[in-house]
């Protein structure tokens, strides 16, 4: 047996191969560590991709929570037009300052901090600075929104309201209101070279900055919107009453159906009319002779017819007398005529008695006093020649006194201006005493009769002899008559209660003016003019020409005042420096000072002592404040006291309702254990929101949203 020998496989002649064995057993080693680092890797990745997911399906859900939230923001809108109709309907204006959501027990913390403050004026929270709205649930939404609406129908627009050192007049131009008494404003200047302001946010911001305002916004909104109208219909075209005569009588028609519509008595409508060309064109001769003048001329107002027998040394007798005429003058503005020519035309029937020849007639100069009270006009005289008296001795005399007058405008032949009455004459029956002559010796002796006198309750109605009245307390010359005493003061009629009137010459300035015209020519319209005020109590009603008329048809739809507003530093602003004046041109008339506006504005916005405060729906409605007077300093003329409706009216319009409104929507859902929902997105918004008091033809109130804007982010 031979021995065998192993040879090394370097040594081998077939290469040196390595064992099958053990290359399979290098090869699954390495192939585990592949797997295993696969394997691995895939781990990663699948726990990489989860996790992302994780993240991607929570930022979904947040992105999607929040977009939820977003949209809950008009739901909270909607929340909030609805209980604003739901608590409004056809009101004027709100009787809150807030109106807050309160479906729940839950409150909504931090409502008014720093960002939401920046869009709202302070003052339009009134009392309540720290308002508490709740959340309301939204069914089918894991979400819950609220609302806090803040009324800022009555502030200012700070965009329009004032100017920059306007002067305040009679009330034409929202200019006039005064912002510069609002504690918020420093400087009018820079406030009104800012303009204009998009937004609360930004007037607060630049006005700080400026120097135009010395704290955060209080009185001003930057929107505001009037449209024409009141409730009879929408956007009713107003009558324009400038310019001329010729103007005014073009739109004759329209001018008398808007006469009509604010109250005037159908038949005293072309009345009116008339009464308004004569207060507006520029001489001063009446219209009409025949009816109720409203020209500035001294007016016929008492006449007195005083015979006397005249015995001669002889068996004659003469009847001689005067006849005494006094005018009055009720026109607060000084008259340019000073020159007039009475015209007397006198004739005497007699029942019986002493024969009398047919007429006296006369023509004499009165120069005219403009005082405002009566300065009776020159004595004019007439002599009545008779026969031998001893055929009439102890014959009672009556006399029957017809008597006209006219008067003439600078000259004997110029215009007539008054005649009274007219056309026909004015009888004057006077009862003589008995004829009884002197006894012997025959000497010249005079017996003076019971003076005869008639007197006009009105003297702008001395044209009919029906408002002449024969006085029961003897002759007034020289002062009131006292039928006119008599008649003011009574129960029977509302009137004026004073006995002032003004003639422009010139077109209308303000709608207001209208308050100087009479409001027709029958007996219960003696010193009875156009009102802007009632009787306290709604008795007599407002003629509402404030809603019918214009001045102008380019009016503005913005910048004025709610006349309805509670805000004492708005009102302050337009009733600051008003003037307290008779009429439109008086010459230094007095002004409210700054208390007197001040209480005047803390009157009329106080719901207790205002009735009306929130319930003027019209521009007339402000002549229901008749107890406003009481605030006003004392020992003021009638239209002194109309005043504060007449130097007003023109900045003052009702048809505006706007908000402030913050809103608040959550995605939130219940989580077992916590006392409140687990909040996942969280939203607030401001929005400003303008409703029309009046409602449409189809009974509902038009709304505008201006601006809804978030305020996380800010």
């Amino acid at each position: 047996m031979k021995d065998t020998i192993s040879v090394p496989r370097r040594e081998r002649g077939d290469g040196g191969a390595p064992d099958a064995r053990v290359e399979d057993r290098g090869r699954s080693g390495v192939a585990l560590i592949l797997v295993i680092g696969m394997l691995a890797l895939m781990v990663v990745l699948g726990v990489t991709f989860s996790i992302y997911m994780r993240t991607e399906r929570v930022a979904a859900g947040s992105f999607k929570s929040s977009v939820v939230a977003r949209q809950l923001i008009s739901v909270a809108l909607n929340r909030a037009l609805d209980a604003i109709n739901t608590d409004l309907g056809n009101k004027p204006y709100p009787t809150w300052n807030v109106l807050e959501s309160s479906n729940s027990i839950t409150i909504i913390p931090d409502v008014t901090n720093i960002n939401s403050m920046a869009w709202i004026p302070r003052a339009a929270l009134g009392s309540n600075q720290t308002p508490t709205p709740r959340w309301i649930d939204v069914p089918g939404v894991d979400g819950r929104v609220g609302y806090l609406v803040v009324n800022c129908s009555g502030l200012l627009d700070a965009n329009i309201s004032g100017s920059n050192g306007g002067t305040r007049s009679i009330g034409t131009n929202v200019n006039e209101i005064q912002i510069s008494v609002c504690p918020d404003v420093a400087n009018v200047v820079p406030l009104v070279a800012g303009r204009p302001y998009e937004t609360i946010q930004e007037l607060g911001v630049t006005g700080l900055v400026s120097g135009a305002l010395n704290q955060p916004v209080s009185n001003f909104v930057c929107y505001s919107f009037f449209p024409t109208g009141y409730p009879e219909g929408t956007n009713i075209s107003l009558v324009d009453l400038s310019g001329d005569t010729n103007a005014l009588m073009s739109r004759h028609t329209n001018i008398v159906s808007g006469l009509i519509a604010s109250g005037i008595d159908p038949t005293q409508a072309e009345f009116v009319f008339t009464n308004l060309l004569d207060y507006v064109d520029a001489d001063n001769i009446p219209r009409d002779l025949g009816s109720a003048c409203t020209e500035a001329v001294p007016m016929f107002n008492e006449i007195i017819v005083s015979p006397t027998y005249f015995f001669k040394p002889d068996t004659n007798v003469n009847i001689n007398g005067s006849v005494f005429v006094e005018w009055f003058y009720p026109f607060v503005k000084p008259s340019l005529v000073t020159n007039f020519w009475i015209e007397c035309n006198l004739t005497f029937a007699n029942t019986g008695g002493l024969p009398l020849p047919a007429s006296v007639r006369t023509n004499v100069n009165a120069i005219f006093r403009t005082a405002q009270y009566p300065s009776p006009c020159p004595e004019i005289q007439f002599s009545l020649l008779s026969t031998n008296y001893s055929s009439y001795i102890g014959v009672t005399q009556t006399l029957s006194a017809n008597i006209s007058l006219i008067m003439h405008s600078s000259t004997p032949n110029g215009p007539a201006v008054d005649a009274s009455p007219y056309p026909t004459n004015l009888t004057l029956t006077i009862r003589l005493p008995p004829l009884v002559p002197p006894r012997p010796p025959a000497i010249n002796r005079t017996m003076i009769s019971i003076t005869t006198n008639r007197e006009c309750i009105d003297p702008r109605f001395n044209w009919s002899s029906a408002y002449w009245k024969y006085s029961t307390n003897g002759s007034s010359m020289g002062s009131l008559n006292g039928t006119t005493r008599d008649f003011l003061s009574g129960t029977n009629y509302f009137t004026d209660k004073h006995d002032s009137m003004f003639v422009a010459d010139r077109p209308l300035l303000s709608v207001s003016e209208l308050t100087y015209l009479l409001r027709g020519s029958s007996a219960g319209d003696l010193w009875n003019t156009i009102r802007l005020f009632d009787g306290g109590g709604g008795t007599p009603s407002v003629d509402r020409v404030l809603d019918f008329f214009t001045i102008g048809t380019n009016q503005p739809v913005r910048g004025y005042v709610n006349p309805n507003s509670r805000m004492s530093d708005v009102l302050n602003a337009v009733f600051e420096d008003m003037p307290l004046n008779n009429y439109p041109e008086e010459p230094g008339s007095a002004v409210l000072s700054h208390l007197q506006a001040s209480a005047l504005a803390s009157f009329w916005g106080d719901t207790n002592r205002n009735a009306w405060c929130g319930n003027m729906a019209r521009l007339s409605d402000i002549g229901h404040v008749t107890n406003v007077f009481s605030a006003l300093p004392g020992g003021l003329t009638p239209f002194q006291q109309e005043s504060v409706c007449r130097n007003t009216a023109g900045l003052f319009n009702t048809r505006q309702q706007y908000f402030k409104i913050l809103l608040f929507a959550q995605t939130a859902k219940t989580v077992p254990l916590l006392q409140d929902k687990s909040v996942l997105a969280d939203v607030r918004a401001v929005a400003e929101v303008w409703r029309d008091p009046l409602p449409n033809a189809e009974g509902i109130h038009p709304y505008v949203i201006r601006m809804v804007h978030v305020l996380n982010n800010d």
